[in-house]
């Protein structure tokens, strides 16, 4: 078994038994990691660590090559994205990129630039006082990942939101906490995004059902 160590955002977590914890994770070198984690519960817990989904880690596992579920050694916090716990939308946001990407990515199949995109979409989510025009953002990127974002002029869409769609298939990293989109804009854009996310993915998004619940979608 070899052993790896690699950055690593948590997409989802489940109690195994009473001490231990399977993990699954979006690493920057080994694509979708899942992994157990023994002894970080109870009393007698060894492991220290905020073992959230949408934290950045530090992971150390054996890779396991005849099972799809590694060891996880160590995790060592690295990122909380705390300011995203504290406000309803965009902890929802943030559980809606981490299911996105755990859709998207195969187990042990490294995308690192994809890896890149969650953990600037997360920034950038927990420093926005408007969440929403990120998650319209990163549904543009998703696609655009995908091969499926169709261009902005084949599309019926008002002159405000095909420059919207342009610009958000083009912004700079830098860029991304200045983006604002009108009312209508973003009324026009988002139906249209998230069809095609579900079209694409094949799969129900519970995540995405729980923003239309709260309104925040």
């Amino acid at each position: 078994m070899a052993i790896v160590t690699t950055e690593a955002v948590l997409l989802r977590r489940r109690e195994i038994r009473e001490t231990s914890v399977l993990l699954t994770a979006l690493s920057r070198d080994s694509g979708k990691v899942t992994g157990l984690l023994k002894g970080v519960r109870g009393a007698r817990g060894t492991v220290d660590g905020f073992l959230e989904p949408f934290t950045i880690q530090t992971l150390v596992f054996y890779e396991r090559t005849r099972s799809d579920i590694d060891l996880i050694t160590h995790c060592d916090l690295r990122e909380p994205f705390l300011a995203l716990r504290r406000d309803l939308a965009k902890t929802a946001y943030a559980s809606y990129f981490c299911e996105l990407a755990d859709h998207l990515v195969q187990p042990r199949d490294p995308h690192p630039e994809f890896y890149e995109l969650l953990v600037r979409a997360l920034t950038a989510l927990q420093e926005s006082l408007v969440p929403s025009p990120i998650a319209r953002l990163f549904e543009v990127r998703v696609l655009a990942a995908g091969g499926v974002l169709p261009s902005a002029t084949s599309l019926a869409l008002s002159p405000g939101a095909t420059l919207s769609l342009q610009q958000m298939a083009q912004a700079e990293p830098a860029a991304w906490g200045r983006l604002r989109l009108s009312r209508g804009v973003e009324e026009e854009l988002t139906p249209l995004l998230q069809r095609l996310l579900v079209q694409h993915l094949e799969v129900r998004l519970k995540s995405l059902e729980f923003l239309h619940e709260v309104g925040v979608a």
